[in-house]
C-alpha cells in the first residue's frame, strides 16, 4: 500500500504523532512518503524522526506565497506517486492537501487529522472563527474523513462540519512504560515544568503569574519552560522567575521530565496534548487548566488536578509539594490508565482499523 503524509506544522506534538504513525506503517512494509514543511521550531534533526525506509519530500507551506505555490507542488507530487491513502496533519496541511487533491486522485482515500482544528482557538474573534469554518467547508468539497484526537475536538468538528464523518482516535506516545515510574524526590527544591511553544495557546502569561504567586509562598520552587517563541512572553516568564530553556533535543526533554516534580499546563485550548501524556509516563502529577484536550486526559482529583484560575493553580502546587504521598498516589493512578489508553500499539491499531473501512 502507498501512503503519503502531508504536514505543515512539523514540530511538537504533531510531529510526534506523525512520526509514530508513519514509522509503524513503514515497518508494516507499506510504501510511505512524508511531505513536510520546515518552521523555525522544526527540529534541526527532523530526518532522524523517521525510518530510512520513508521518503521525505520538503515542500514549504509557511508563508502566504509558499502556501499558494505549494498547492500545485503537492498536486504534482500526488499525481506522480498516486498514493492509496493520504493523511493530512494540522489545519493548514488539511486545507492545502484537500485543495491540491480536488478533481483528481479519485482512488486515493483522504484522512484529515487536525491535531486541534483551527476554529477551536480562543485568541480569535468570532469573525475569524467563522472564516476558519468557511475554509473548512470549502476544503470539505474534497471528501475526506476527519480524525479527531480527543472527544472535545470531535464534538467541535461534528458541530460545525456535520456533513463530514468525524472519527475519534486519541493520541499516544512512544515511551518505554517499564522505565516510567512516579517521582520520589527528596530534594528541597521542587521543579515545576511545562513543554511547548511560547505562544498564546499555551498560556505563558498565566504560567508567569502562577509561578510568581507560588514562589512568593515557597521560594524553593523552580519553574521551567521548555520551548521558545514570542519574545515578549519569554521576557515576562523570565521576569517572573521562570527558567526558559528554549528548544532542546527530545531525549533531553524526557530526561528533564523524569527529574521534575510537577507538570503544569496553562493552555487555553488543546486537541489532546502529547506533552501532558509524556508527563504522565514520566510519573509527574499534573496540574492543568480546564481547557479542551486537558479535560479529556485528566479526571480531576483522580489522575491529576484541573484548575480554573491562577491562584487555585498556585495553591494546588504548594499543596502537592507539602503532600507528596497524595501526589504520588494520583501520579501512579494516571500511569496505570496511560499504560492501556495512550500506547503506540493502541493508536496504530485504531488508525489501521479506520483505514481499512
Amino acid at each position: 500500500m502507498k501512503i503519503t503524509h502531508i504536514v505543515e506544522a512539523s514540530a511538537t506534538g504533531t510531529l510526534s504523532m506523525l512520526a509514530l504513525l508513519a514509522n509503524a506503517q513503514a515497518e508494516q512494509k507499506n510504501i510511505v512518503e512524508v511531505i513536510y514543511s520546515i518552521r523555525p521550531e522544526t527540529p534541526k534533526n527532523i530526518t532522524s524522526f523517521f525510518s530510512s525506509e520513508i521518503t521525505l519530500t520538503n515542500i514549504q507551506m509557511c508563508s502566504g506565497k509558499e502556501k499558494a505555490s505549494s498547492i500545485l507542488k503537492i498536486r504534482s507530487r500526488l499525481k506522480k506517486t498516486a498514493p492509496d491513502n493520504i493523511i493530512l496533519h494540522s489545519s493548514f496541511a488539511g486545507f492545502l492537501g484537500r485543495i491540491a487533491s480536488l478533481g483528481t486522485l479519485h482512488k486515493s482515500h483522504l484522512y484529515y487529522i487536525p491535531h486541534c482544528i483551527s476554529f477551536m482557538r480562543k485568541d480569535i474573534s468570532q469573525l475569524k472563527k467563522l472564516t476558519f469554518i468557511l475554509f473548512e467547508w470549502f476544503a470539505a468539497l474534497k471528501k475526506s474523513a476527519y480524525v479527531a484526537c480527543s472527544e472535545s475536538e470531535q464534538r467541535e468538528i461534528s458541530a460545525y462540519i456535520p456533513f463530514r464523518k468525524c472519527h475519534l482516535v486519541e493520541n499516544a506516545v512512544n515511551i518505554n512504560v517499564s522505565k516510567a515510574k512516579p517521582k520520589a524526590s527528596t530534594s528541597t527544591t521542587k521543579t515545576i515544568i511545562t513543554v511547548g511553544q511560547i505562544r498564546p495557546q499555551k498560556g505563558p502569561k498565566e504560567f508567569a503569574k502562577i509561578a510568581k504567586h507560588a514562589l512568593s509562598m515557597d521560594p524553593n520552587l523552580r519553574f521551567i519552560w521548555v520551548g521558545d517563541g514570542d519574545a515578549d512572553s519569554r521576557a515576562e516568564l523570565q521576569s517572573s522567575g521562570v527558567t526558559v530553556l528554549g528548544w532542546i533535543p527530545k531525549d533531553e526533554v524526557i530526561t528533564l521530565l523524569n527529574t521534575a516534580d510537577i507538570y503544569l499546563s496553562t493552555a487555553k485550548w488543546e486537541g489532546m496534548p502529547v506533552s501532558l501524556i509524556e508527563a504522565i509516563y514520566s510519573g509527574l502529577p499534573l496540574v492543568a487548566s480546564g481547557c479542551a484536550g486537558n479535560v479529556d486526559i485528566i479526571e480531576h482529583g483522580l489522575t491529576g488536578w484541573i484548575f480554573g484560575d491562577n491562584e487555585t493553580a498556585a495553591n494546588k502546587i504548594i499543596e502537592i509539594v507539602n503532600n507528596p504521598h497524595t501526589a504520588e498516589t494520583v501520579a501512579k493512578r494516571a500511569l496505570e490508565v496511560a499504560k492501556t489508553r495512550f500506547t503506540p500499539q493502541r493508536y496504530i491499531n485504531d488508525m489501521s482499523k479506520l483505514m481499512s473501512i
